[in-house]
């Protein structure tokens, strides 16, 4: 008889295969932007040997671009208080202010300084996450600055890139700050993707929903993709994803074992390696065969 210790075990071949393929799965129809951005750093004479100019102006244009797109979805969501959509430089690490934070935008026409410390607290210090990639534009390199505001700053690097921002994941991070409200109203910021990659049974699948609504808490399971070894479903619920993963891979079930493989809180999508092991028939004591389910 088979143990859930063997069949971990046996899981874990499979599971490295996976990892590989883990960049390959993102959502089907993650929402992005294209933005072109500038990024300007001021070089202190005292600071040359400590920092890369370059580096630091393409980090200022990523900084611009997310957050000009973090604007934009915050006017989306409160069209009462829709800032104008140009980011500005500001410092880092701030509490969220709720949308309501962000009605002086449309009068000033630019965010105020605490505005933008509203947005480095939501979005953090690390922003590739947000990106699907960049590409430079322009390099233009050292250059005179156009306005004299520091005594010890006679150049500054500035860089042009387009920027691939991903909406999705800003919209998450906007959320949880506190800055949009949730669009699903569910949990701690709407539905949780969860991809089952593994399971070929319709009935795999039915028991995954079935733990989902009654042991779990779901109060909505939609399948949004179906195919042989992969499924897609979307969760509303009250249980956040590293919750829900957990929940899944506690799950006791003799057919059936599932193993996280990926958590993204961000983004709200959890994936999930999954084995069914059919009961034996009554009448021959084997197996049943594998029943096809409905469209495949």
């Amino acid at each position: 008889m088979r143990t859930r210790v063997l069949v971990k075990t046996g899981l874990r071949g499979l599971l490295l295969g996976c990892l590989g393929l883990l960049p390959l799965l993102g959502p089907a129809a993650a929402e992005l932007r294209k933005v072109e951005a500038v990024g300007i750093f001021g070089i202190r004479q005292g600071a040359r040997t400590r920092v890369i100019p370059r580096d630091e102006a393409i980090d200022e244009a990523i900084w611009e671009g997310v957050s000009r797109v973090a604007l934009e979805v915050i006017g989306e969501a409160a069209p009462s208080a829709v800032p104008d959509a140009r980011a500005t430089d500001g410092p880092s690490g701030s509490d969220a202010q709720g949308i309501d934070g962000f009605a002086g935008a449309e009068e000033t026409g630019e965010p105020s300084a605490d505005e933008v410390a509203g947005l480095r607290g939501a979005l953090g210090e690390e922003l590739l996450p947000y990106t699907r990639g960049y590409r430079i534009l322009e390099d233009r390199g050292e250059v005179p600055v156009l306005f004299e505001e520091l005594p010890d700053v006679f150049l500054e690097y500035v860089v042009v890139l387009e920027v691939v921002v991903d909406v999705d994941r800003v919209s998450a991070a906007l959320e949880t700050a506190g800055l949009i409200a949730p669009l699903g109203g569910v949990g701690a910021g709407g539905a949780i993707q969860v991809e089952l990659v593994g399971l070929s049974r319709y009935e795999a699948l039915l028991m995954v929903v079935g733990a989902l609504e009654e042991e779990l808490g779901a109060t909505r399971v939609q399948t949004v993709e179906f195919a042989r070894d992969r499924q897609v479903l979307m969760v509303e619920g009250p249980l956040g994803p590293e919750a829900l993963s957990a929940g899944l891979a506690a799950l006791e079930r003799v057919e059936l074992v599932l193993e996280p493989i990926g958590v993204d809180p961000v983004g709200r999508q959890i994936r999930l390696l999954g084995q069914w092991f059919p009961a034996p028939t009554a009448e021959s004591g084997t197996e049943a065969d594998e029943v096809p389910a409905p469209g495949g």
